[in-house]
């Protein structure tokens, strides 16, 4: 009864020690997505500007090609389409992006796995 109890009370140390680290490790890992995350928005939000401005210029190029021609409004029409399908496929590759889960804590995980395969060992 009482090695329970000393092994219980040993098992509880070295949790309250752990939980220190945890929380440092948690704060690392933390920056290092804020940092990551902060380089991809500013990526994507300039390739985003281009890509909209290359849209944009395609067609205003298509509709000036037939701007002389009969085919006028069904250019027109084309671009709109265009810009349509456009959107369409960028919402769905954001709704395939959101479905996936995203690993935040994965190394505070494997860590929390080994201290509880250490205290079930010991246990």
């Amino acid at each position: 009864m009482f090695a329970a109890l000393q092994k219980s009370k040993q098992l509880y140390l070295i949790t309250l020690d752990r939980i220190g680290d945890y929380m440092d490790l948690l704060r690392v890992e933390m920056k290092i997505r804020e940092q990551q995350l902060a380089i991809r928005i500013a990526g994507f939000t300039v390739a985003l500007l281009f890509a909209l401005l290359a849209t944009v210029f395609l067609g205003l190029a298509i509709i000036i090609s037939f701007w002389d021609s009969d085919y006028r409004a069904l250019a027109a029409w084309f671009v709109v389409l265009l810009y349509g399908g456009i959107a369409g496929a960028a919402v769905a590759v954001c709704m395939k992006q959101f479905k996936s889960p995203s690993s935040l804590t994965s190394t505070i995980r494997g860590e929390l796995q080994r201290d509880i395969d250490v205290i079930k060992g010991s246990i």
